[in-house]
């Protein structure tokens, strides 16, 4: 669900698969018929460089050669084998690796500015999927958690990288809501939804001042989104107030993109002229 890829995982596996833990792991690892597996997303970071690869820099290439190498040649499929944790954990360390390879060898120019914007808008994306899922799973909380439910809360701290901030942001024990407002709204938290939207929109400022005007009404739509999440509209995080935002962030979010690639990467051909 937190993939979207529920429908199409329905459509290939039979119903029982779904409680099946190995089978859905697989599916969203190694799948290279699902576009949002792991494999899929490694290969085409691949093989979207190698067209561009003019563009990027030489660091970059090799640190994405060396990233499909690690989990196609053996050594990731070992490690998968047997230690499915400190897998997930490496394929995190070598992503992020690419990422800061990216910021620190490219020109912060054009191209970068692009992969950036993407980065923050799936990462938006993302978060919103995950705290949705969560907060569905447990449901509102009250002034008085479990101890079972304490701990599912920390662990979507943990699934977002947000354990160490959250903690150095709060002094009182942990609870729902306050962990929900943290991922949500917290302004200098890299992975919240809304640190994520204010970088995308410089990035979409930066990008429409190097290739003209083109890309405003991305630009105003992600404003419209801030505006939404930073008003009294998504104050209210009990009752179904959660769900209504993240629901709003999933879809404005998946639009933006859409919209972006309209613009920038599929333009519609100009109409031909008129004959005389």
């Amino acid at each position: 669900v937190v993939s979207g890829e529920l429908p199409r995982f329905k459509e290939r596996f039979p119903e029982e698969a779904i409680l099946d833990g190995e089978v859905v792991q697989r599916y969203l690892t190694w799948d290279q018929d699902n576009p949002v597996s792991l494999v899929s997303a490694a290969y085409w970071a691949r093989e979207n460089a190698r067209t561009i690869r003019e563009v990027i820099s030489l660091e970059l290439w090799e640190a994405l050669n060396e990233f499909w190498r690690w989990l196609m040649d053996g050594p990731g499929k070992r490690l998968y084998r047997s230690d499915r944790e400190a897998f997930y954990s490496r394929f995190k360390e070598m992503a992020a690796l690419t990422h800061g390879v990216a910021s620190a060898t490219m020109l912060h120019e054009e191209p970068l500015t692009f992969m950036q914007l993407g980065w923050h808008l799936e990462r938006a994306q993302q978060t919103a999927r995950i705290v949705d899922i969560k907060y569905h799973t447990l449901g509102p909380t009250s002034s008085r958690e479990t101890p079972l439910e304490a701990a599912q809360w920390l662990a979507l701290l943990r699934s977002c990288s947000a354990t160490e901030p959250y903690y150095k942001c709060h002094k009182n024990p942990p609870n729902g809501l306050a962990i929900v407002d943290f991922l949500l709204r917290y302004p200098t938290f890299p992975r919240s939804i809304l640190y994520s939207l204010k970088a995308s929109q410089v990035d979409l400022q930066r990008i429409r001042a190097a290739t003209t005007e083109r890309g405003e009404e991305c630009e105003v739509r992600v404003q419209r989104l801030l505006d939404y999440l930073e008003a009294g509209k998504s104050a209210d995080l009990s009752g179904g107030g959660v769900h209504a935002a993240l629901t709003r962030v999933v879809d404005e979010t998946s639009e933006i993109c859409n919209l972006l690639h309209s613009i920038y990467f599929d333009p519609s051909m100009p109409e031909a002229p008129a004959a005389e």
